[in-house]
């Protein structure tokens, strides 16, 4: 089997955008995605997604995609380790990393419909039950989001995150007002998308900790391993991140000095399923937790998916609620252009299981896709 061709196609957002905490440069992420479609001679189809920040931002990913395609074209997509390294060796210098993800995602979801069999078995099968838990990124004061975690917790999810970042007075009320009046066994995440110093970070991670939050995301710089590894050290609560980092090699320096208790990789930019089971694997040596970061598109959510349940790291996979009018918070509603929105659907008691289709389990929708379709 070969590759004989890449088409990529820029998507505009099916929801609002994101709020992002206050003292973090961009107020907003917007959900729009650029998903890759790599054709095969044996008429396989493999799909895959990645993102950034904007539409606009979405064109260039598109271009770095096409230039990354080059060096996969006329290989085979089954040998996915050998493509990824192929990948890398141009990746690691022009920074393409939402390429190569995007790319890795498409080639094990042909590898998947190769074997007629979902890609957590390819990766070793299911090795724990995931649950759900809900980002709930938009503004909304504390006490919204009281209501807001009881809406939640009906539907099933086991825990909601909000953001953080405000200032150390405003987050703590924030903590405390949420954690006073939220169901029982709800529990509450907080991410300050790295926007705090230490010190400030200490602050609301003491109050995070007397708590009992369930943990504290990039509270500070996410290069600052030191920083990390004392806060780590410092507080109860679990100091958490990843998200940021690419591949899997800086994983290797947190673990050894143990900066993070949750690692959250983001496969639409750590390099597809292929870094981040890396990611996982690494985790699990160290007894750490797993607990995948994605918000954003469909496919590649799809794709998180698969490597959290064949993780034994991992129990536990981020789900983004973006419409706070939905009479359903389990449905995924960034991805209107996929055909079988159910495989990635929270299920009743907040599981919520890999599909069970070949490859990625997901499938276009030609309509809705050219519907959202920018370029």
């Amino acid at each position: 089997m070969e590759i004989t061709g890449v088409e990529t196609i820029v998507l505009g957002s099916a929801v609002d955008a994101a709020s992002l905490p206050a003292e973090v440069d961009e107020r907003s992420l917007e959900i729009s995605s650029v998903v890759v479609q790599v054709e095969t001679d044996a008429g396989i189809t493999g799909l895959g997604e990645s993102f950034y920040r904007s539409a606009e931002h979405n064109r260039f990913l598109a271009e770095s995609i096409e230039a990354m395609a080059d060096h996969v074209v006329g290989e085979d997509p089954r040998d996915v380790t050998a493509r990824w390294h192929d990948l890398h060796v141009h990746v690691k210098r022009a920074g393409a990393w939402g390429a190569l993800s995007a790319l890795d995602e498409a080639m094990w979801d042909i590898k998947g419909k190769d074997a007629g069999k979902p890609v957590y078995q390819l990766l070793g099968g299911e090795a724990s039950a995931v649950e759900a838990y809900a980002t709930f990124p938009v503004e909304k004061s504390p006490d919204e989001l009281v209501e807001s975690a009881r809406w939640l917790a009906e539907k099933g999810f086991r825990a909601m995150k909000i953001g953080a970042g405000f200032g150390v007075t405003e987050d703590r009320e924030r903590i405390n007002t949420v954690m006073d009046d939220i169901p029982e066994d709800f529990g509450l995440a907080i991410d300050a998308n790295t926007s705090y110093s230490f010190d400030d970070a200490l602050a609301v991670a003491e109050t995070a900790s007397e708590r009992e939050l369930e943990w504290f995301e990039e509270p500070i710089s996410h290069n600052d391993i030191e920083g990390q590894t004392e806060l780590n050290r410092r507080v109860p609560v679990p100091i958490s991140g990843y998200q940021t980092h690419t591949p899997h090699y800086p994983a290797v320096d947190h673990l050894r000095a143990n900066a993070l208790e949750i690692y959250q990789p983001s496969l639409d930019y750590v390099g597809g399923i292929t870094g981040a089971t890396r990611v996982a694997g690494l985790v699990e040596a160290f007894n750490k937790r797993l607990v995948p970061h994605a918000l954003g598109p469909a496919v590649n959510y799809a794709a998180s998916l698969h490597v959290a349940a064949a993780s034994r790291a991992c129990s536990l996979i981020e789900f983004a609620v973006l419409d706070e009018d939905a009479e359903d918070p389990g449905e995924y509603v960034a991805g209107p252009y996929i055909a079988n929105p159910e495989a990635i659907y929270v299920r009743d008691g907040g599981r919520i299981p890999a599909p069970e289709k070949p490859g990625l389990g997901v499938e276009l929708d030609e309509d809705a896709l050219e519907a959202y379709r920018l370029d």
